[in-house]
């Protein structure tokens, strides 16, 4: 799986009800859902590792043909790896050319994956990105505000981590927008600032995130 290294745009959820985004670095299904056109580009189905070694998932990629997979629930190299290897398994499978799945790699249900200085250059050649979950990690550490994530050593630690471990590998990382955050002002402020943090963009996860910010651009 190729990446442009000028590639541009948010990862953005969709489903049934919605229109697959134009312009996004990736688009994602869940397996649960379904859509009746392909998006133009890059389509990724979000599971974890535990789905996509389960024999079932062969007939996800059957059905939907994706070009990947938006990996939740990393933790380590090794998950990296071993989504590697089961994605061969379904490329032999589902005749997919060999190496043709790409892996964007979700961390942040697991504190201990920002712990130690483990590099993921190198993992796997299908890995293309790299998501902050913030979510996930702030619900892993027991931060009871939106408020605290900004005051939180373990939440600036953890950003950096990934920015730094995106640019050890080369690849792009993304910031996942709160999925509490109604504000639309808020959400365009907190993409801004992830985009000069060093994020390439960020994920867009629910209808009215995608509004707000969908509205912004074309404003722009």
């Amino acid at each position: 799986m190729s990446l442009n290294p000028d590639e541009t745009g948010p990862i953005v959820f969709f489903d049934a009800a919605d229109l697959a985004p134009e312009r996004c670095f990736a688009a994602v299904l869940s397996p649960e859902g379904s859509f009746d056109g392909v998006p133009a580009g890059r389509l990724l189905l979000s599971v974890g590792l535990e789905d996509l070694q389960d024999d079932a998932c062969t007939k996800l990629f059957a059905r939907f043909r994706p070009s990947g997979v938006l990996l939740s629930g990393c933790r380590t190299r090794a998950d990296v790896q071993a989504a590697d290897v089961a994605l061969g398994v379904i490329e032999a499978e589902t005749g997919h050319p060999e190496s043709d799945l790409a892996i964007v790699a979700v961390f942040g249900a697991d504190p201990a994956s920002f712990l130690g200085a483990e590099r993921l250059a190198g993992a796997s050649r299908r890995l293309i990105a790299l998501v902050l979950d913030e979510d996930a990690l702030a619900a892993a550490i027991r931060l009871m505000s939106q408020a605290a994530r900004s005051l939180s050593p373990a939440i600036q630690l953890a950003r950096g981590a990934v920015i730094l471990r995106a640019a050890d590998a080369g690849l792009p990382c993304f910031w996942s927008l709160p999925l509490g955050e109604t504000d639309g002002h808020a959400l365009l402020r907190l993409r801004d600032a992830a985009l000069q943090f060093g994020f390439r963009d960020v994920v867009v996860r629910t209808a009215h995130h995608r509004i707000v910010l969908g509205r912004a651009d074309a404003r722009d």
